[in-house]
């Protein structure tokens, strides 16, 4: 069955919503989150406040997307290393996949995305929700290799990966904090190397 040819008008709307995704984004990592306001992007973009808010419901919900983007791009990782021989050659690959996205994205958009996390207001925040796609998989590649015998399962693969993922959100904080002056993925990578022995299951 053919796809069905997008209206004009709803083309116009998908391109009017990412041009405000994108310039928020922008914005946002130029001038830091707090600074910028649904005015200013509207004005950049060219559009009135009534569309804005016709697209998004609040700056929080560009931020919120950026990280769903992130976590749709850990989804499209965890089906690429399925084919890999061990659960401890996925967990590789898969961490610096993800480590790789965000020095792709960018210190400067990294402080604003860990900065928005920590405001007075965010009482949820998404980026240490365990039911993100970025817990889902660790744990699934953490509780495989238990069940293979390959990864130590003298502690549950819940409590693993969340100590897991700790460990490589304080290097990305430290990275921030540093203006990003050093190699985030080699450090990263030479962490894993560390982690990945503390896994090996107990003799």
């Amino acid at each position: 069955m053919a796809k069905r040819k997008e209206s004009p008008r709803t083309l116009k709307g998908r391109q009017t919503r990412q041009a405000i995704f994108d310039t928020a984004v922008d914005l946002f990592a130029r001038k830091g989150y707090d600074k910028v306001t649904v005015d200013e992007i509207c004005s950049k973009v060219g559009v009135t406040k009534g569309a804005f808010y016709n697209h998004f419901r609040s700056k929080d919900q560009i931020i919120l997307e950026e990280f769903m983007r992130m976590d749709e791009h850990y989804v499209r990782v965890a089906g690429e290393i399925s084919s890999l021989p061990n659960s401890l050659e996925k967990l590789k690959a898969f961490n610096h996949a993800a480590i790789d996205l965000m020095a792709e994205i960018g210190v400067r958009l990294m402080k604003v995305l860990y900065h928005s996390q920590i405001a007075p207001h965010m009482n949820k925040p998404y980026l240490a929700d365990e039911r993100r796609y970025l817990y889902k998989i660790t744990n699934e590649l953490i509780r495989e290799g238990q069940e293979r015998g390959e990864i130590r399962d003298d502690i549950p693969s819940e409590e693993m990966a969340s100590m897991f993922i700790d460990c490589f959100r304080g290097q990305i904080y430290h990275w921030c904090l540093a203006n990003g002056s050093f190699d985030l993925v080699g450090t990263c990578d030479r962490l894993m190397d560390l982690l990945l022995d503390s896994l090996q299951p107990r003799g």
